[in-house]
């Protein structure tokens, strides 16, 4: 097949879409374009433009050909917003914060979040700014940690924020913060307390709308309209390191952490939740897996030699298969096509299946330590590094 063919197949108009908050359009990993299976170029992705944009592991968000991205240099961090074709600066903000290597190189943690024609990115010291997207007019702005008394998570502030019509919710303060997102006003709060690293995820609460808030040692169900706790669920591990999303399916939710701590699959009930079961065979870090189907595919371990790709039945907790190579990478989905990113930067396309992992197409489009999820919008597929080197690729 020609490499017009599988440019054709990769950015598919009839399909394209963009990519405006953390895992996607949906918050599932997921694309709405397809990858359909009529063959792969020979040698690389091409490189379409390559910047930098700093230290930071905040993944790239696309809408209306703009890129929105955050870095650290010298102790400063930059809120980009870059031309999608170019990878030219459209505008940028600039504010002082400590780059603070703890464990890791540091850097902003948080992926921007765009909603119409404002964008919304949060430091990891507490700064939350809510710009016009077009121009980089700071609409409003407010410190987490100095306005609010937040106590400041050991990693930071590191939850995307989420937009629910008129509030902008985050995984701040005790157990969730919502903010009206039109002027910053405070609407709710849970108090105080540490936070955790998810987004929270907004579920029918068996007819009233709520939030999963994953927090350091919980899983909670807070009311949309007031913040008030429906239930809590324990969730107690090593580190409180507890980043990766639960996902939601139905009545059923998935939950995994690291640290050889494990994942479970619980039954949302009225009153709380009820373990279906629980295993260590998935234990995500820091980056999430996807379901496609009636399977998890998603990267499980702490350290990067050890760490497997795997595919978990969603129903059990069966392992279907295990492979090595990836590390501490991430994966995100095109329809059923998965696009694994390893954490030395090759990208891997591979259908989505519980019977074996085959790599359909591989292709080395950075260097360095990638943890941070690409992301796939309009036919390219933009990934960054840790040291802020950002790449937009797409099929020859």
């Amino acid at each position: 097949m020609t490499s017009l063919a599988f440019a054709a197949c990769l950015a598919e108009c009839a399909s394209a879409a963009d990519w405006p908050r953390f895992r996607g359009p949906d918050g599932t990993g997921i694309s709405r374009e397809s990858i359909a299976e009529k063959g792969w170029p020979e040698g690389d992705l091409r490189q379409i433009w390559k910047t930098a944009v700093g230290v930071g592991f905040s993944s790239p968000v696309v809408s209306e050909g703009r890129l929105f991205i955050s870095g650290n240099q010298a102790d400063s961090d930059t809120f980009y917003c870059l031309d999608t074709e170019t990878g030219d600066p459209l505008w940028k903000h600039s504010w002082d914060s400590e780059v603070w290597p703890y464990l890791y190189e540091g850097g902003v943690n948080a992926t921007a979040t765009v909603d119409g024609s404002r964008v919304f990115a949060l430091g990891r010291h507490g700064p939350l700014f809510c710009f016009e997207a077009h121009t980089g007019d700071v609409l409003w702005q407010l410190d987490l940690h100095r306005d609010l008394q937040l106590e400041k998570p050991a990693w930071g502030f590191t939850s995307a924020p989420l937009i629910a019509g008129d509030l902008l919710i985050l995984n701040a303060g005790s157990h969730g913060l919502a903010l009206n997102k039109t002027n910053g006003k405070v609407a709710w709060t849970t108090g105080t307390g540490d936070a955790a690293y998810a987004v929270p995820e907004p579920f029918d609460a068996y007819g009233t709308p709520a939030f999963i808030v994953f927090g350091p040692d919980s899983l909670a169900a807070v009311r949309r309209s007031d913040g008030g706790i429906l239930w809590e669920t324990p969730w107690k591990t090593q580190f409180k390191v507890n980043a990766a999303q639960p996902i939601l399916r139905n009545n059923q939710m998935f939950v995994s952490s690291a640290y050889d701590f494990g994942c479970a699959l619980l039954e949302v009930e009225a009153g709380g939740t009820r373990e279906i079961w629980r295993n260590k065979d998935m234990q995500n870090h820091f980056n999430t897996c996807v379901l496609i189907g009636d399977h998890l595919y998603g990267i499980s371990g702490t350290e990067a030699s050890k760490a497997t790709l795997r595919c978990m039945e969603f129903a059990t907790g069966k392992v279907e298969w295990t492979e090595t190579g990836s590390g501490l990478g991430s994966v995100i989905a095109a329809q059923d096509t998965l696009i694994v990113l390893s954490d030395r930067g090759e990208l891997q396309f591979a259908k989505a299946s519980p019977e074996a992992y085959q790599v359909d197409y591989r292709s080395q489009v950075l260097g360095g330590k990638c943890w941070t999820p690409p992301c796939l919008a309009h036919g390219r597929i933009y990934c960054r590094n840790a040291a802020g080197d950002l790449v937009a690729v797409a099929a020859p």
